[in-house]
Parts: structure tokens; C-alpha cells; sequence
């Protein structure tokens, strides 16, 4: 027997008369340990165990209640911001028109599709005109712009970017309807088709009801109110 090999011995069972006695060996005791140290000292881990069915059905159901509390204002706040961005668009295009009758010297307007002397569009659309032989001589509303050149823009329909949103009057001071804004060649809005009292208010609204309003000046100021 060599002598590496009787000293592994005497280590680990002693001997006799040597004053030699055997190394202590360390059990693991806590099998559900963590961490478990072996009889050489070595680190060894239990795997952790995983969720049940119950634990991920649990889970599961409260987040759907989270979700579903949740919904109603996402969807408010979608609305909300499709209307927003609705208003902000006829606000640019009104702008757009009343630069046109300044640059161009004429009389432009944005009309809407539930002007009332017209039928058959819908009070979510809207397009830029001219007058161009004055005496309100607006182009009727079946021409485009491939057949009429004081029709500017061809209809538009806010309900395709934001759906729901609508148009759904547009009205002078004394509540009285008209078919849009009209501005002149030095950007004031005016009417000559009717008497129209200042200011006038365009009033979007979309599925849920709320609106916004935007208001026309005789000098021509264009404001979200």
C-alpha cells in the first residue's frame, strides 16, 4: 500500500493508537435546501420547482380583470385623441384656404358636406373651393378637380383616418347653419352668400358625443376653443 494511500485511509477512518481520528462528514440535512453542502464541501443546488396550473390560472385571471378594467379608458382615450387630431386637420385646412385667397387674391372657402343647400354627403366631409366668378359661384358639388379648376381639393372624409368623427355643424353667431368658412383676399372671413353674424363655430363630435369646437373671426383668427 502506498503511502498516499494509507494516509487517505487513516484520514478518513483513523487509526488506532495514532491520535489520528477520522475527518467529520457533513450531511445534508435539509434536502429542500437551496443550497446543500456535500461531505467534501462542495456546493449543490436543488432545482427550484416551476408554477403550478393553479398559480398560472390565478395569474391569468387577474390580469384579464386588469385588462377589462382597463379597456373602457384606453378606448376613451383613443376616441379623445382621434377627435383631437380630427380637429386639428380642419383647423389646418381652413388655414390652407384663407392663405389661398390671400396669395391668390380671391375668394376661397372650405365647404362642408352637410351644408345645407346640397344633399347626398356626408357631415364627416369637407373640400376647399373658389369662387371664382364671384356671387357666390361655388362649384357644384359633383365636379373634382379634374373638371372644375376653382374646385381646389376633391371631397375628403374625416371618418377614413379618424372613424366616428364627424362634422356636426357649422354656424354663425345666431345659431343659423351654413355650408362652411369663406375668406377674402386680405384673410378675413366674410359671407356674402348669407348675412352671417361673427364669430362662427364648427363643432366636431365623435361615437362617444364629446366635441370640440373651433371658432372663425371676421379678421380672420382661426382658434380651437
Amino acid at each position: 500500500m502506498t503511502s498516499n494511500e494509507e494516509r487517505r485511509i487513516m484520514k478518513q477512518f483513523g487509526a488506532p493508537g495514532t491520535g489520528i481520528v477520522p475527518a467529520p462528514v457533513r450531511s445534508c440535512t435539509r434536502p429542500r435546501s437551496a443550497v446543500c453542502r456535500s461531505a467534501g464541501g462542495a456546493v449543490g443546488r436543488v432545482g427550484s420547482t416551476g408554477f403550478t396550473a393553479i398559480e398560472l390560472l390565478i395569474a391569468l385571471v387577474i390580469a384579464g380583470i386588469l385588462v377589462g378594467a382597463a379597456m373602457p379608458n384606453l378606448l376613451a382615450a383613443t376616441q379623445r385623441s382621434r377627435l383631437d387630431a380630427a380637429t386639428r386637420q380642419v383647423v389646418s385646412e381652413i388655414r390652407k384656404v384663407q392663405s389661398l385667397a390671400v396669395t391668390r387674391s380671391g375668394v376661397f372657402g372650405f365647404h362642408w358636406g352637410g351644408d345645407p343647400n346640397i344633399a347626398g354627403l356626408a357631415n364627416s366631409q369637407y373640400r376647399l373651393e373658389r369662387d371664382g366668378i364671384g356671387g357666390c359661384a361655388w362649384p357644384a358639388p359633383t365636379d373634382t378637380v379634374a373638371t372644375n379648376a376653382d374646385v381646389i381639393t376633391d371631397w375628403a372624409d374625416l371618418a377614413g383616418p379618424y372613424p366616428g368623427v364627424t362634422i356636426t355643424t357649422v354656424r354663425d353667431k345666431n345659431n343659423v347653419l351654413l355650408g362652411g368658412a369663406i375668406f377674402d383676399a386680405l384673410g378675413g372671413s366674410m359671407n356674402p352668400c348669407t348675412a352671417a353674424a361673427f364669430p362662427l363655430t364648427i363643432t366636431l363630435m365623435d361615437p362617444s358625443g364629446a366635441t370640440r369646437t373651433i371658432e372663425v373671426r371676421s379678421a380672420g383668427s382661426v382658434r380651437i376653443q
